[in-house]
């Protein structure tokens, strides 16, 4: 079991993560860093309380780390004296490039954390080949390589670099990464390559998302996404605090039929925590625009943790939108397209009616009519955008191809999907 971790965000020291002799874990904040106008780790962990313990501690850090319980094994494995079950001991080895600007590290690597001491190992394309190869053939495959010290969360296999003009680099010790790289979820075919199209679209939609773009190398490809919690400046990166909407929420569950948030829980925490009626405003629009984007396209994953808000002093802003990925490539379960979140009810996408958007309306104190008139504009607009960031792929394998084929007829039929949106009687 690990001893006591300092806390650092945006490089500074704002507090120490520990056991208590209860076992239970505590984030104590230090005095400087509960100062009006400073940052909180977390919205659930707010800065007027010195010290916290337990499950508000336990589920934040949780987020912070891989879900694959391959992953953390992998992690075990690599790290003697790591313990796969304890947060503490785990973000200890891999604590130093987390998502968002939180770091944490022993007490005697503070200065070396800030300093960001470490190196930039040049990545040839076989040596990415081979991590992609290894990721897309073993689910239980580790995500990071001796010498990384970064985390990221979730269940689909991925793994972190630096970009630095044009060529890929290992980001080792406390050096921040720049992209995420995925080589798609295990047994769905195309899936990276789906994710990359349905980003395009919904930047095409006018929905922000973070970029995105396939890469083939060599004989692998993956889904490449450059990290909106990193800002270049000059020749460094500057870590920008981020969290996802469950962590905001001190919620475990991500998925709503299982207990997680609701969209109308979200658009409730987006209200509460901006500052301004203006900011209020945004936040929300930006959020039901990509909900709407979601629920036409059925993208089954888009949850509570594949939303974020940055953070900035008090400062809470919706973060561009990421993980959206179409289900219309594949065919659909006998109980149809479920979604992550429901409609005015209905959490099925294929059943969604113009009833359901006049109660989420109406739940939310929502412009109907803009709504309706986004969903519109997102079914007719979504099929060209995605054909189109198609055409631009490398179709090397015939993947694209085999992709359109499937694609074709779920797209044509898109922009009907808002005909029974289009009447007065709810039908």
């Amino acid at each position: 079991m690990s001893s006591a971790l300092t806390v650092l965000l945006a490089g500074e020291v704002v507090g120490t993560l520990e056991r208590t002799r209860q076992n239970v874990l505590r984030l104590t904040y230090e005095s400087d860093a509960t100062s009006t106008g400073r940052t909180p780790v977390s919205l659930s962990l707010p800065l007027a309380a010195r010290s916290w313990k337990g499950e508000p501690v336990e589920r934040f850090l949780r987020a912070l780390l891989p879900e694959s319980t391959g992953a953390l094994v992998a992690i075990e494995r690599q790290h003697p004296g790591v313990d796969r079950h304890d947060p503490l001991s785990l973000l200890a080895a891999i604590g130093k490039d987390c998502p968002g600007a939180v770091q944490f590290c022993r007490p005697e690597e503070v200065e070396s954390t800030i300093a960001r001491v470490g190196t930039l190992e040049p990545q040839s394309d076989g040596q990415i080949e081979q991590r992609l190869a290894q990721l897309r053939i073993d689910e239980d495959a580790s995500w990071t390589m001796p010498g990384e010290h970064w985390s990221l969360g979730g269940t689909q296999p991925k793994f972190a670099l630096r970009r630095v003009e044009g060529e890929w680099f290992e980001a080792q010790g406390a050096q921040p990464t720049s992209h995420i790289l995925k080589p798609g979820v295990h047994g769905m075919s195309s899936q990276a390559l789906l994710e990359h199209l349905s980003m395009r679209a919904a930047a095409a939609c006018g929905v922000d998302t973070a970029r995105t773009e396939y890469l083939a190398v060599k004989s692998e490809s993956a889904i490449a996404i450059t990290r909106f919690d990193r800002r270049a400046e000059r020749t460094t990166l500057v870590r920008l605090h981020q969290e996802d909407l469950c962590q905001a929420l001190g919620l475990a569950e991500k998925y709503e039929e299982h207990g997680g948030p609701t969209a109308s829980r979200l658009i409730r925490l987006l209200r509460e925590r901006s500052t301004t009626a203006a900011s209020a405003r945004r936040n929300v629009d930006a959020f039901v625009d990509t909900l709407v984007f979601n629920t036409v396209i059925a993208a089954p994953d888009a949850h509570a943790r594949n939303y974020a808000v940055l953070l900035d002093g008090d400062d809470v802003r919706l973060a561009p939108a990421f993980d959206i990925s179409t289900s219309l490539a594949y065919d659909p379960p006998q109980r149809g397209r479920v979604l992550s979140m429901s409609i005015g009810g209905e959490i099925v996408a294929d059943r969604i009616r113009r009833e359901h958007w006049l109660r989420f309306a109406d739940e939310n104190r929502l412009d109907v009519e803009r709504l309706l008139d986004v969903a519109g504009h997102v079914a007719e607009t979504a099929p060209g955008a995605m054909l189109d960031a198609l055409a631009e792929v490398d179709d090397w394998d015939g993947s694209a191809s085999r992709l359109r084929e499937r694609l074709k007829g779920p797209l044509r039929d898109l922009p009907r999907v808002t005909d029974a949106w289009a009447g007065t009687d709810g039908g």
